[in-house]
C-alpha cells in the first residue's frame, strides 16, 4: 500500500452499501414504492400469462412471500413483496374469471383442479411458515402480514373495479366485480383452507403466545 494511504477500517460497510439509492427515501416513501412496484410487475405478469401459468407464478410468490414475511427484510423489500403475492393474486383471479365464464361448465375439470391444486400447496407451505413465524418472537406476528395483505388486495380490487368504470362505464364495472369477486372467493378458500389447516397441526408444541414484532423489522 503507498505510503500516507490510510488503513481501511474492516468494520467500516463497504462504500457501495452505504449509498443505496432507495435507503435515502423517507421509510413511508420506501414502502409505497415497494408495493407498487410488486403490484405492477406481478400484476401485469400474472395478468397476461393463461389461467395455468399465472396461477403457478402466483402460488410461487404466495408462498415465497409468506416464507419471507417474517424475515428481517427491509421495509420497501416487504412491501415489495407483499405487493408482489396480491398483485399477483388479482391478476390470476381475472384470468381465472375469464377462461371459467369462457369454458363450458362440462369441460375444464382438470384445468380446475390443477388450478385449485397450486393454491392449496401454496397455502400449506404459507400456513407452516407462519407456525414457525409465530413461534419466534423475534420475527413479525403472522397476524400482521395477515391484516397487511388482506388490506392490500381490498384496495387492488376496489382501484381495478374503479379503472374499469372509468374505461368501460358502470355495468362493465358490476359485470369485472362480480366475475372477479367470484373468482378471488375461490382462489382465497383454495389457500386459506390448507393454510389454516397446516397452520393448526404445526401449532402443537408451541407456545401459544407470541412476542411482538422486532421494530427493525417493522413495515
Amino acid at each position: 500500500m503507498a505510503e500516507g494511504m490510510p488503513t481501511p477500517d474492516p468494520r467500516m460497510p463497504a462504500p457501495a452499501l452505504q449509498h443505496r439509492p432507495i435507503a435515502r427515501l423517507p421509510a413511508r416513501l420506501q414502502r409505497l414504492l415497494g408495493c407498487l412496484i410488486g403490484v405492477a410487475a406481478a400484476y401485469g405478469i400474472s395478468r397476461h400469462l393463461t389461467a395455468l401459468p399465472s396461477t403457478f407464478l402466483t402460488a410461487l410468490l404466495l408462498a415465497a412471500s409468506s416464507v419471507a414475511s417474517g424475515r428481517a427484510l427491509a421495509p420497501w423489500a416487504w412491501w415489495g413483496m407483499l405487493g408482489a403475492g396480491c398483485g399477483s393474486l388479482l391478476g390470476s383471479a381475472m384470468v381465472v374469471a375469464e377462461k371459467i365464464q369462457a369454458t363450458d361448465p362440462r369441460e375444464g375439470l382438470s384445468l380446475r383442479l390443477a388450478l385449485v391444486g397450486c393454491l392449496m400447496v401454496a397455502g400449506a407451505i404459507g400456513g407452516r411458515s407462519f407456525s414457525l413465524d409465530a413461534a419466534h418472537p423475534n420475527r413479525r406476528p403472522p397476524k400482521d402480514t395477515l391484516r397487511a395483505a388482506s388490506a392490500l388486495t381490498t384496495g387492488i380490487f376496489a382501484v381495478l373495479v374503479s379503472l374499469t368504470f372509468l374505461h368501460s362505464g358502470l355495468d362493465q364495472a358490476r359485470t369485472v366485480s362480480s366475475r372477479l369477486s367470484t373468482s378471488l372467493t375461490i382462489l382465497v378458500l383454495a389457500l386459506s383452507g390448507p393454510g389454516w389447516l397446516v397452520h393448526l397441526l404445526g401449532d402443537r408444541g408451541h407456545p401459544s403466545g407470541s412476542a411482538g414484532s422486532n421494530p427493525d423489522n417493522a413495515g
